[in-house]
């Protein structure tokens, strides 16, 4: 293969690295936009039920500790998106500067 068809060929691969984990990402933001709204939605609800401040306190410490297990597995899930990209450009990196035998 000449180089200039191995130029072609990572510039295409870099292209499409790109492409689908922009779609990943953007996929994961949009769901996550979604959990926030219902997680919201799901706590407000709850509010006119409170009657105290152990009550109030109690529903917050729950609120928080949902929100905190929904952002931590959102960082996970684009953190694998994003390893999962380095891992597939540096595979493409590697083809194109590879000696032929």
């Amino acid at each position: 293969m000449s180089i200039l068809e191995r130029q072609t060929d990572f510039s295409r691969t870099l292209f499409e690295i790109n492409q689908n984990t922009f779609q990943e990402l953007s996929q994961s933001t949009q769901e996550n936009i979604v959990k926030y709204f219902e997680l919201n939605s799901e706590f407000s609800q709850k509010l006119p039920d409170v009657s105290d401040v152990t009550t109030f306190m109690e529903l917050q410490r729950e609120y928080g500790e949902t929100f905190w297990s929904n952002v931590r597995e959102a960082t996970r899930s684009q953190a694998g998106i994003l390893k999962s990209a380095v891992e597939e450009t540096g595979t493409a990196l590697r083809k194109v500067f590879a000696t032929e035998s």
